[in-house]
């Protein structure tokens, strides 16, 4: 498993800079690396993998809005006839014709979100596709030599093959827990898909 100073230290070190034994160093380099592998957090993480997808059952407060928890990164209503999408933090109806009903709900709604995970808590094989996806941004920012860069590219690449064959690993077997699976295993790739976990929570 990997750490974020691993990571960071990795980053620095496509520069030829030494490492650093804490985040807390104050190293002139430490503040960029950090924002960046941040946001290659993030936008790994965008891609929709087996591990940070999960069916939440949404409630409105008081006010009748419906909050998404911080760490959002899409929204999608169980009930594919729900047109509801992500607006800030907040759940909304974008076909409705006021604004105040658009964010308006008198009942839970039931979806899947895709949730940012801290990189501490990712898969190993998301963990070390962050990191090089990281390293890359990093190097770009800084004009790395280009040697290294390809290196760090083909790394990447491969780290890429290793998480896309455990998400389809990991898909496989959650697909058996799936109703048109359990029934037949001949719908794979439909639409049908998207159902319910079986049986239902």
């Amino acid at each position: 498993m990997l750490t974020r100073l691993d990571v960071v230290n990795e980053m620095l070190a496509t520069l030829g800079e030494l490492p650093m034994n804490s985040l807390e160093e104050g190293h002139p380099l430490a503040p960029t690396a950090i924002r960046t592998l941040s946001i290659a957090n993030s936008r790994i993480q965008s891609m929709k993998w087996w591990f940070n997808r999960e069916l939440t059952d949404l409630l409105p407060d008081l006010d009748g809005h419906i909050y998404l928890p911080n760490d959002t990164l899409q929204v999608d209503p169980q009930d594919q006839g729900q047109k509801y999408v992500q607006r800030g933090r907040r759940l909304y109806k974008p076909y409705e014709p006021t604004l105040e009903a658009k964010f308006k709900f008198d009942r839970k709604v039931r979806c899947w979100l895709l949730r940012e995970v801290p990189f501490d808590d990712c898969p190993p094989s998301i963990q070390y596709l962050v990191s090089y996806a990281a390293q890359l941004d990093f190097m770009k920012a800084y004009e790395a030599d280009a040697q290294k860069y390809q290196q760090v590219a083909r790394d990447y690449m491969e780290s890429l093959k290793v998480a896309n064959a455990e998400h389809t690993r990991a898909q496989g077997v959650n697909m058996l827990a799936r109703r048109p699976i359990f029934n037949s295993r001949t719908t794979i790739g439909a639409v049908g898909m998207e159902a319910d976990y079986w049986p239902h929570p």
